[in-house]
């Protein structure tokens, strides 16, 4: 019981402390939020057609990534992100993200 009431008098240990574990919390909340949600199922679809769209700064081209325009059984389309990865007239299987703070779903097509 000393050593744990000598932790929480010690402000430097409280501090980073409670630091690390704030930092802790908005790496699992930015990895969820942004990068790519929780799994919420996979779809499969034929690759109907492709694209590249630059992703950076401004208007020049930092990085590019490919869209799939995907068509699904039920005739509908989706785009899809495939990274070089997706070629016409593929069957893909695609897996479906949804952000904590968004209603957008993100189709993401994930080789294996």
């Amino acid at each position: 019981m000393g050593q744990a009431a000598y932790l929480l008098t010690n402000k430097p240990i409280l501090i980073l402390g409670t630091s690390a574990l704030i930092l802790a919390l908005l790496a699992i909340l930015f990895q969820f939020t942004l990068v790519t949600g929780v799994e919420k199922g996979t779809l499969e679809g034929k690759v109907y057609s492709i694209s590249q769209r630059p992703i950076g700064g401004g208007n020049r081209s930092v990085h590019r990534i490919d869209l799939a325009k995907v068509k699904l059984p039920d005739g509908n389309f989706i785009i899809v992100r495939c990274e070089r990865y997706c070629k016409l007239d593929q069957e893909i299987k695609i897996t479906v993200y949804k952000p904590l703070f968004s209603s957008e779903l993100r189709y993401v097509y994930e080789r294996n």
